[in-house]
């Protein structure tokens, strides 16, 4: 009877590691699964091909605290005259032409805390869905940018350029991606204090949405001198709104 019983005990255990590793098996493919799926994890810093452009920041002059600072890709990079033309507003430059929201994020500590800026005004995404991501994780990656800068310094306020409807993203078939990330920048500006939302493209457009394409380069994404001076027309009084203001929401 001790050796039935010992058989039945034996026999037990060995059903209950089956059964346990019958369990744990699914749950191990999921978890893999999950890590799978997930978005690929930036690139490090050392290792990206902006790397040499930001580090030459470092050696502009510090501007004082309080500014307007822009960053983000080339619409803001290219737009060479931006001092200038959005004066007197205290403006410093430090967008890197061709980045994506993965990179503003790699180069956070590098471009917005040397900086001390009072606004932020944030123009990225359009090479994001130029590169076909999706607007979620675009919109996440932004998300976590704000983080960033909350905690950076909660007092600075950020203003969400939208992505430019431009002759590339209709002829690309992108309009739909555009549209979707333009929506969640304005949701994150509803849902978070010293948020902000500007849509330039009503400057941009034809009273039935269609790009003046006499506003861009032959490319049909970045502007003519014409382009920026349209942009500026609702982007400067939307700095000067937002800028220094003490009201979280205002």
């Amino acid at each position: 009877m001790a050796g039935s019983l010992s058989q039945t005990l034996n026999g037990g255990e060995k059903a209950l590691k089956l059964k346990t590793l019958g369990t744990a098996v699914p749950i191990v493919a999921l978890f893999f699964a999950f890590t799978q799926a997930r978005p690929q994890e930036a690139v490090p810093a050392a290792n990206s091909k902006f790397r040499g452009e930001v580090e030459k920041f470092a050696a502009l002059p510090v501007p004082a605290p309080g500014g307007v600072l822009l960053v983000g890709s080339s619409i803001f990079k290219r737009w060479t005259n931006a001092v200038q033309d959005l004066a007197p507003l205290p403006v410093t430059n430090r967008a890197f032409g061709g980045s994506q929201t993965s990179h503003q994020l790699i180069f956070f500590d590098q471009v917005v805390p040397p900086c001390r800026p009072g606004l932020i005004v944030w123009y990225c995404g359009s090479n994001d869905i130029k590169g076909g991501k999706d607007p979620r994780s675009v919109l996440q990656r932004v998300d976590d940018w704000l983080g960033k800068v909350a905690q950076t310094d909660p007092s600075i306020r950020v203003l969400l350029v939208s992505v430019i409807r431009s002759p590339q993203k209709r002829r690309d078939g992108q309009m739909e991606a555009v549209d979707e990330v333009n929506r969640g920048y304005e949701e994150l500006s509803r849902k978070k204090p010293g948020i902000f939302y500007v849509d330039v493209n009503p400057a941009l457009q034809t009273e039935d949405g269609q790009s003046k394409t006499d506003l861009y380069l032959e490319d049909g994404l970045h502007f003519n001198v014409e382009g920026y001076h349209q942009m500026i027309t609702l982007l400067r009084p939307a700095i000067e709104k937002h800028w220094n203001k003490k009201e979280p929401n205002s």
